[in-house]
């Protein structure tokens, strides 16, 4: 691959590497080669990615609390103050839905209607919710 799509070729695989260790293996990669990643180069900084993935300790609550917020911004229209004040539990499936097919990769409705069946079989559901 060419040494400008090492980010990309990374991020196929699933691997989030930060700008400054994309930086770091395109000049360990030119080293050796003007253009292009010598494949077991490109190899040595999969591992690397990934070890520095699983290294990322993730607040999973954080997250879901985040995650929360922001669909009850977009999909409620509420502002932030009003997101605070309003100590809704539950999030509307139609919302995560129309979140999920609006912004980012674009979801299938098959996919949409799979991911829904199953919040519907793994969550608790009261009034859509």
């Amino acid at each position: 691959i060419k040494i400008k799509e090492i980010g990309t070729v990374l991020r196929s695989l699933g691997l989030a590497s930060s700008e400054a260790q994309l930086r770091e293996f395109a000049t360990e990669a030119a080293q050796k080669d003007e253009a292009f990643v010598q494949f077991s180069d490109f190899l040595g900084f999969v591992k690397r990615a990934q070890t520095h993935e699983a290294s990322k300790s993730v607040d999973f609550d954080k997250e879901m609390k985040g995650l929360h917020e922001g669909i009850k911004h977009f999909c409620d229209k509420l502002t932030q103050k009003q997101s605070r004040e309003t100590n809704a539990d539950m999030v509307k499936i139609s919302d995560i839905k129309h979140l999920l097919s609006a912004v980012g990769d674009k979801m299938s409705e098959e996919e949409l209607e799979e991911m829904s069946r199953e919040m519907r079989g793994t969550c608790r559901i009261q009034d859509g919710r």
